[in-house]
């Protein structure tokens, strides 16, 4: 319990952090989604149920904070619907649960990976139900750009947000590594 109290703590720190992270003009303005990040990082290191209500909550407070309405001929609406992000968490959270017991064994290498994927993914999907409200795809090299640099930067972060949680884990006791797990057979030394 208490371990899941820090990764909310951590959440909250991330989304005041979010608000102090710039975008970087040499990457075509992309900027490093620390929110998205973290949740994907704490997605990894806890059960589906747990993972879905971290979506539910990072993904309400995340539309309560960027929610924004627009008024084509005075009639206000929102290209994205509030709770769409959660929705978009609950999604990409459940693929990222898929490689949890490869980050419970002690390998970070695919979960760091699908961490960029899904941010890439999630501003796919993003961009493109956009799009359809506003009638019309629009693609430039440079968005493409921004949306890679943007889940490479993800990426880049994601090993230290894990080891974080990692030492958020080992000083609450909370267990996110198997202990004791061997191979049944071993090739090449037989006795």
């Amino acid at each position: 319990m208490t371990y899941f109290l820090m990764v909310i703590a951590t959440l909250v720190l991330s989304f005041i952090g979010q608000e102090f992270v710039p975008a970087i003009e040499w990457a075509f303005f992309a900027r490093l989604l620390l929110v998205q990040t973290t949740f994907f990082c704490a997605s990894v290191t806890v059960p589906y149920p747990v993972m879905l209500l971290l979506a539910a909550a990072t993904g309400f407070v995340w539309d309560a904070r960027y929610h924004v309405p627009v008024y084509p001929e005075g009639a206000a609406h929102a290209e994205l619907g509030f709770g769409f992000t959660m929705f978009l968490y609950g999604l990409m959270g459940s693929l990222i649960q898929g490689v949890r017991p490869l980050f419970r064994r002690g390998r970070w290498e695919l979960p760091v990976f699908l961490i960029g994927v899904c941010t890439f993914l999630g501003l796919v999907i993003q961009y493109l139900v956009i799009s359809f409200h506003r009638g019309g795809l629009f693609l430039t090299t440079e968005m493409w750009f921004q949306m890679l640099m943007t889940s490479l930067f993800s990426m880049l972060a994601a090993p230290f947000i894990l080891l974080l949680l990692s030492r958020l884990a080992k000083w609450t006791g909370y267990r996110i590594r198997l202990e004791g797990i061997t191979r049944k057979y071993s090739y090449g030394n037989s006795i």
